[in-house]
Formats: structure tokens, C-alpha cells, sequence
């Protein structure tokens, strides 16, 4: 393949745009489409992507277990990026390894694709989600690391894709 200097040109553009956190190129996460993502402004709805610096204490897993990689939030990673499942004054309950939401369940696995434990770091079996709580999935892929193991998390900001990659059909985790 030929690396064109319009390429060239069009690649530097979205690394330095990435950098400043204005458009995400996603080509690391299976979480979401692969594709060009830009920062929005809203109230977090359902279904909605969205972008999240976890806790010190998960970042640091993710970091061991390179779930994550090295980044800009406060705790020195990339954010997560996922989908928005559940927002202010939803219930949620977590029972027979299933966290059930909005009428979907989503197995909680206790193996990651490298046959390691996976630790849950949230105790709460069942609640309502309050202000700036927010249950954060993944549609595109079924052994995710979400909020399934961390709990509700807070969210930095929304993302709308602006350009998707390739025509991704969302894998069959939830159950109605």
C-alpha cells in the first residue's frame, strides 16, 4: 500500500487533534466501533457514547492488567469508552452473575480472555442511580470490562462518531 502525502497529512491531523482531546480516533478499544469520534456537549442520555476517567484503584488494574494504556485523565490513563446504559433514576441489580438494567442483563464473566480472575470492585447488589452516576456497557463486544466490574461511574464527556470504520454489528450480550 502507498502512503500518499495527502494521508500523511490527514493522519497528523487527527493524532494532533487527538491529543488535545477535541476527536478521538479509536482503533484500540474493542468497547465501540472503530472509527473518529468527536467531543460534544449534553445531558448524558441512553445509548449515548461516552467517555470516562475510572477511580485510581481501577485505573491502576487496568494499567496491570493493560486493560488501559497511558493517557490524560488525573490518574494517567486514556478515558474508557463505552456506552451509556444507565442514567439518573434508573435501577439496577446485580444477582446470579448478571447485572440487570432497563430490562437487559449482562453476564458478569469471572475470567478475562487471559483466563485471570477478575476482580469486582463495587459491592452494591442493587440500587438507583443518583446525580453524576452513570452504568457505562459495551454492545460490540461480550467480555468487556465495564461497569459490570467497576459500578456506576462518572462521566467526562459524550462522544459522537463522526466516521465509523467499518459497518460493526453489535455482538448478542443483552437479554430482554
Amino acid at each position: 500500500m502507498k502512503i500518499t502525502p495527502l494521508l500523511l497529512l490527514v493522519l497528523l491531523v487527527l493524532i494532533i487533534l487527538n491529543s488535545t482531546q477535541i476527536i478521538y480516533l479509536n482503533i484500540f478499544t474493542h468497547s465501540v466501533p472503530s472509527g473518529i469520534y468527536i467531543r460534544i456537549r449534553g445531558v448524558p442520555q441512553k445509548g449515548e457514547f461516552a467517555a470516562s476517567c475510572l477511580t485510581p484503584e481501577i485505573a491502576r488494574y487496568g494499567i496491570d492488567r493493560t486493560y488501559l494504556a497511558k493517557g490524560n485523565c488525573f490518574t494517567g490513563t486514556v478515558p474508557v469508552l463505552k456506552v451509556i446504559k444507565g442514567i439518573l433514576g434508573d435501577r439496577f441489580v446485580v444477582k446470579d452473575r448478571f447485572l440487570e438494567i432497563n430490562g437487559y442483563s449482562y453476564l458478569i464473566i469471572d475470567r478475562d480472555s487471559s483466563a485471570r480472575a477478575l476482580k469486582v470492585f463495587y459491592t452494591q447488589k442493587k440500587g438507583i442511580l443518583g446525580r453524576g452516576e452513570y452504568i457505562l456497557l459495551s454492545d460490540f463486544v461480550k467480555n468487556s470490562w465495564d461497569s459490570r466490574y467497576w459500578g456506576p461511574v462518572s462521566i467526562q464527556f459524550l462522544l459522537k462518531p463522526l466516521w465509523i470504520f467499518e459497518n460493526v454489528k453489535q455482538s448478542q450480550i443483552s437479554h430482554p
